[in-house]
């Protein structure tokens, strides 16, 4: 086929052509683990067999065999190569048909979210075809009125593009737009997830683990003033039940973790801001908008591997009290010098960020750094 021209040329009967980039499957990941795990598995193997001598000798070469996997093999992948997408009447192609053909109509958008915080990234076009549906992430789109959200939510995607490219693409689905454009004009809603990094957020989060380890505490007294512990039958009957509960805390502590569910929901129109409670949807505060004031700063996240700078905001909303967010993308900065604050209670992604900074006027003073990633 003709190879294409690149966008933003016209549509006709030259296929219009975008460059994303691919991103690794989880399939690679696990991959990467059992190969790691593997190469250990044999060092260790290697290390009951061979002289201590021969070890000192095996080791270093066996650390230099990991690191050069990971650099000839992992980290390639993980950085992501680019994939051409074509869309060429109502069909889109990968890689000029190598990558696979996906027909057009019957798509649907979906929302791309963070894996652990559950912030929005972007949206997702979800496409049919081939060996397997293709899903398009749009990094940083937020999507309009006029798009209905009918695939659930995912945490990867296949390719992604920037959110203009992601846009343009979209305007090649006019399917998905479901109702006029000018009608397409509601509130801009906005579901305020709980800061993993901060001091009530970490707590929420281990709290079913910490419960755990007092049942343990309580379920090992109990048994020992009962007198159970003092035999070797009532300690093997004892050791199962607190594996039991070990496991099951853990189990919980860790899909709690992993669905995170929005505290607060924030909607905002030209003329007034609400705040909802997400689970009921009862209205908390409203206030109108130019009765909120906001005040810009940044916050810190320390780590082992080094220290995180996010922006935040704290809106001062009248009959509720401080709204403090922050986006968690370090790419993210006030273009002036602002406060340090602490920790933020709630965290958005970059497309809701993006239309909150907006909706206070506050868009000329954001900076994005260009990482160069789609």
């Amino acid at each position: 086929m003709h190879p294409g021209t690149p966008w933003p040329a016209p549509r006709g009967d030259t296929p219009r052509r975008f460059e994303a980039v691919s991103s690794p499957s989880k399939g690679f990941g696990v991959s990467a683990i059992l190969v790691s795990l593997a190469l250990f598995a044999g060092l260790a193997g290697l290390a009951a067999v061979l002289p201590p001598r021969a070890m000192k000798a095996v080791v270093p070469v066996g650390f230099i065999v990991v690191i050069a996997i990971y650099g000839f093999l992992v980290a390639p992948t993980l950085r992501g190569k680019k994939a051409v997408l074509d869309v060429d009447r109502d069909r889109l192609l990968v890689d000029e048909g190598r990558g696979g053909v996906f027909a057009l109509p019957g798509a649907s958008l979906g929302l791309w979210r963070m894996p652990g915080t559950g912030v929005t990234l972007g949206t997702v076009l979800h496409l049919a075809g081939g060996k397997r549906p293709l899903r398009i992430g749009g990094r940083d789109h937020r999507p309009g009125a006029a798009h209905r959200l009918a695939a659930p939510p995912v945490e990867s995607v296949d390719v992604a593009l920037p959110a203009g490219a992601f846009e343009a693409l979209l305007a090649s689905v006019p399917s998905l737009a479901t109702v006029p454009g000018h009608a397409a004009h509601g509130p801009l809603r906005v579901s305020l997830m709980p800061n993993p990094s901060s001091l009530r957020g970490g707590l929420s989060a281990m709290a079913p683990w910490l419960l755990t380890m007092a049942l343990v505490g309580v379920v090992s007294v109990a048994l020992g003033a009962l007198g159970v512990l003092d035999s070797a039958a009532g300690r093997w009957v004892a050791m199962p039940l607190t594996l039991l509960i070990i496991v099951a805390g853990l189990v919980t502590t860790v899909v709690r973790s992993s669905r995170p569910r929005p505290a607060l929901e924030l909607e905002l129109d030209p003329r007034e801001l609400r705040l909802h409670d997400p689970k009921t949807g009862r209205l908390l505060a409203a206030a109108p908008l130019g009765a909120v004031s906001g005040t810009r700063g940044f916050s810190l996240f320390r780590m082992r591997s080094g220290t995180f700078t996010f922006a935040a905001l704290v809106l001062r909303v009248p009959g509720h009290g401080d709204v403090t967010l922050g986006v968690h993308d370090t790419r993210f900065a006030w273009a002036d010098a602002v406060p340090r604050l602490p920790a933020p209670r709630y965290v958005v992604g970059p497309p809701d960020w993006n239309a909150v900074v907006e909706c206070f006027g506050l868009q000329r003073l954001l900076v994005v750094h260009d990482d160069h990633a789609v």
